[in-house]
């Protein structure tokens, strides 16, 4: 029998009005009167914008009486939203939603939801899944512990400095998507390259001494708006997809194997090790390294990642 679309219930649409270019609003505004349109129930379906970083965090917390949280935006406000749903008793803990208007959409990807408006009407054919989520507690140099969690990418190093430029570059130029993540791989990659100093343990296996350029940690296959880094991730096996480099490449080698991801054709090089686990401890060799969760940047001296399986309901769409 074919699978039945999942009922969204009350629902709470939180959106980023800065979103592409500043429609996020009114996009927010549309959906909004769609659903209510579709149901005929105005009262159903609420609309919280935010106002700063970190606000759909504090919305999503609040949202105990939902049964739907639906995150319109970037991937930075997707990350927001499953963070601040994680801090829910699982019990009371609403499904999430994407309709991405972003720049990256790598979550997006990973579910089968392209961007646009055209596909307001895919969240009615939806089914309920149970996904994965990364927990990452970091310590950074003054002792001070905090907990953040990603539902697609976690680096550190310079794929860690690109996508934090892209956050940057967007502000300055209308590029979005894999051409943004090029042009910051290249500023990057004729900037401040180095590489970086890391020892790792991979779930209780002894530490590692890495020198690397790139370490991601991926619950879908792709970063960057596209680049699969880990392209056989699967958000809902219960395993952490890792993928860095080892040994003394270049800038030449490191631009090259970042162009090669855009198609998965690095995995077969010499330079790039690719793994799973489900547990690991980093210990940085500075406390200024680059490092981010889902676009969010994070400083730390040393951090421990895990793997959360199936914590947290998400709306994928059906087969069409």
């Amino acid at each position: 029998m074919p699978k039945q679309a999942a009922p969204l219930g009350r629902t709470l649409i939180i959106a980023n009005p800065q979103a592409q270019s500043g429609a996020g609003g009114a996009a927010a505004e549309r959906l909004q009167r769609f659903l209510a349109l579709y149901h005929h129930a105005t009262d159903t379906f609420t609309l919280a914008l935010t106002e700063r970083p970190r606000h759909a965090i504090e919305l999503a917390r609040q949202a105990t009486g939902y049964e739907t949280v639906i995150a319109l935006g970037g991937d930075g406000v997707i990350h927001e939203v499953a963070c601040g749903l994680m801090q829910i008793a699982p019990s009371r803990r609403p499904a999430l939603g994407v309709m991405p208007v972003g720049s990256g959409n790598d979550f997006a990807r990973t579910l089968g939801i392209r961007p646009g408006e055209d596909n307001f009407a895919r969240l009615l054919a939806c089914e309920k899944s149970r996904l994965d989520v990364g927990r990452v507690r970091t310590v950074d140099a003054s002792g001070t512990f905090r907990t953040e969690y990603f539902v697609q990418t976690f680096s550190c190093g310079l794929d860690a400095a690109i996508a934090l430029d892209t956050q940057s570059l967007r502000r300055s130029i209308s590029l979005s998507g894999a051409p943004l993540y090029l042009l910051s791989g290249w500023n990057v990659l004729t900037g401040a390259f180095r590489p970086f100093q890391l020892r790792v343990r991979f779930d209780d296996e002894p530490p590692q001494d890495l020198e690397t350029y790139i370490f991601a940690i991926q619950l879908g296959p792709t970063y960057g708006s596209g680049f699969a880094i880990c392209p056989d991730a699967d958000p809902a096996d219960g395993l952490l997809d890792i993928c860095h480099t080892t040994g003394r490449a270049g800038r030449l080698t490191a631009l090259t194997l970042l162009l090669r991801a855009k198609n998965a054709q690095h995995t077969g090089s010499r330079f790039i090790r690719l793994r799973r686990a489900r547990h690991l401890e980093i210990e940085l060799g500075a406390d200024d390294y680059p490092i981010q969760a889902d676009g969010e940047r994070l400083q730390a001296a040393r951090l421990e990642v895990d793997l959360l399986a199936h914590a947290l309901t998400v709306l994928k769409p059906l087969p069409v």
